[in-house]
């Protein structure tokens, strides 16, 4: 039998887990949407025109770039960039910008670092999200023998799981099946 504090635990690790997954899914989303912004944006050179200077969420200096550029319809955009970077780039500096054909306004230097640094976090957040909230599961439904790699521990994780599946669960099944056929 658990106590309270297993069952504290493992809501606290869960709730981890769950914030691992929801910040590994919006790096996923963000990576797929400058996929999306540099495969079928439209590339414009641009100059960069001012720079400002932020804190990032560990105190450190980082930059936003302003950067003007013509589009594709002749209009001349000037706009601060979405991503800053970590060191201060030259005022009249030529970069390359990809902008959403139908949304000028909507741009980003195009570069390749924060992308691969993306898809290399996000895997990890997500595995390691899905065993937070996994492995605490198993363990409090006493299926923790499954990580282990004796036989023994084996059987005795399937029995666990048997006599859970025939109790509450077995109910549940039972009543659904004759409810809904």
């Amino acid at each position: 039998m658990h106590g309270f504090w297993d069952y504290v635990g493992a809501a606290a690790v869960v709730l981890v887990g769950v914030g691992q997954l929801f910040i590994g899914l919006g790096i996923l989303r963000q990576t797929i949407e400058r996929a999306t912004l540099w495969l079928r944006g439209h590339r414009a050179r641009g100059t960069i025109t001012s720079v400002g200077e932020e804190r990032d969420s560990d105190d450190h200096r980082v930059y936003r770039p302003a950067v003007e550029f013509t589009a594709a319809t002749g209009e001349l955009r000037h706009l601060a960039l979405s991503d800053t970077v970590p060191s201060r780039p030259r005022i009249g500096a030529r970069i390359t910008v990809v902008y959403r054909p139908d949304d000028p306004e909507h741009a980003a230097a195009l570069g390749i670092a924060k992308g691969l640094g993306s898809l290399i976090v996000f895997p990890i957040l997500v595995l390691v999200g899905v065993a937070s909230i996994v492995l605490p599961v198993a363990y409090l439904l006493g299926l923790d023998g499954v990580l282990s790699w004796s036989e023994q521990a084996t059987n005795h994780t399937l029995d666990r799981l048997g006599e859970t599946l025939a109790g509450p669960l077995g109910r549940l099944r039972r009543f659904l099946v004759d409810r809904f056929g």
